[in-house]
């Protein structure tokens, strides 16, 4: 799965293992980047007793027994170092692991579910992700658009969290008028649906009434400077008049500039718009006015 920070691609994991024949079994969340290159292994594959210093003398099952006859989520893969990508890519090849330090191969049955905000063809062209390694883990690739691409989805979001934190704080639903649905949909929630959920948890807990007026919400939820995340324009029009940010363009022609970051994105629309600074819609049109396809 690829897409930006905060847009759900864990909830979006979660939904595939309890929809599949193996939501009995265990579902396992790895987040690739919170563990010290020296750690991540060990966690993932586990470790024989006393197979090197500090090492509990029981030893330790790894994460991929823990997900026997579930799924495994490796969040963030593309912070995955070097060694640890040549262990996962025999994992996937044989179906089994080896703890580290011992010599006995364990069987395991595992869904692979993998997630990244970066864009790992890029990585592969800077020698930072094992192609063979990419070429094994995407069978299926899905991508997760920005909330800011889905505006329309935001007024039912809301109301699912303000349903979820009623129950979760035992507190009635707040009311949410229409031009204050209005207003949150104009915002481009940067940090995507993560961010709109723990604002309207804040809603949640701050609010001392059920009906919300929109002056509030301007006044006291977005005590931060939003002026650049609000649009202060027509959104089509803003967009027709974008501008590239791509780096190190000095003397390109737009088009020049778009041919460069589609060969650097290996053709990803959704990265080589990102590194411009644009959306996919402008870059589509701007595609289509050059003629790249």
């Amino acid at each position: 799965m690829e897409g930006e920070t905060g847009t759900g691609k864990e909830v979006i994991a979660q939904s595939i293992h309890n929809s599949s024949p193996r939501a009995l079994g265990p579902f396992v969340a790895v987040n690739c980047a919170a563990f010290p290159e020296s750690l991540l292994e060990s966690e993932l594959f586990g470790y024989a007793p006393a197979s090197f210093t500090g090492a509990d003398k029981k030893g330790k099952r790894g994460l991929f027994e823990w997900a026997h006859g579930g799924t495994i989520f490796l969040d963030e893969i593309s912070e995955m170092n070097p060694v640890a990508q040549g262990r996962l890519l025999r994992v996937i090849q044989e179906k089994q692991i080896r703890r580290i330090g011992d010599h006995k191969v364990i069987p395991i049955d595992v869904r692979i579910i993998a997630a990244t905000n970066k864009n790992l063809q890029s990585l592969i062209f800077k020698k930072h992700f094992r192609e063979d390694l990419y070429y094994r883990i995407n069978v299926l690739t899905l991508q997760l658009p920005p909330l800011r691409h889905r505006r329309e989805d935001i007024p039912y979001l809301i109301k699912d969290f303000i349903y979820f934190y009623s129950k979760e704080f035992g507190k009635p639903c707040i009311n949410l008028k229409e031009d204050i649905l209005q207003y949150l949909s104009t915002y481009h929630w940067p940090g995507n649906v993560r961010e709109l959920k723990n604002f309207i948890e804040r809603l949640m807990v701050i609010s001392k009434k059920i009906d919300i007026e929109l002056c509030e919400v301007k006044n006291k939820f977005f005590a931060i400077d939003t002026s650049l995340s609000f649009p202060t324009s027509n959104p089509s029009i803003e967009e027709d008049n974008q501008e590239l940010e791509m780096g190190n363009t000095r003397g390109m022609t737009e088009k020049q500039q778009i041919i460069k970051a589609l060969e650097a994105n290996r053709g990803s629309i959704n990265f080589t718009a990102k590194d411009l600074g644009i959306s996919r819609t402008t870059l589509w049109r701007r595609m289509k006015k050059y003629n790249l396809h």
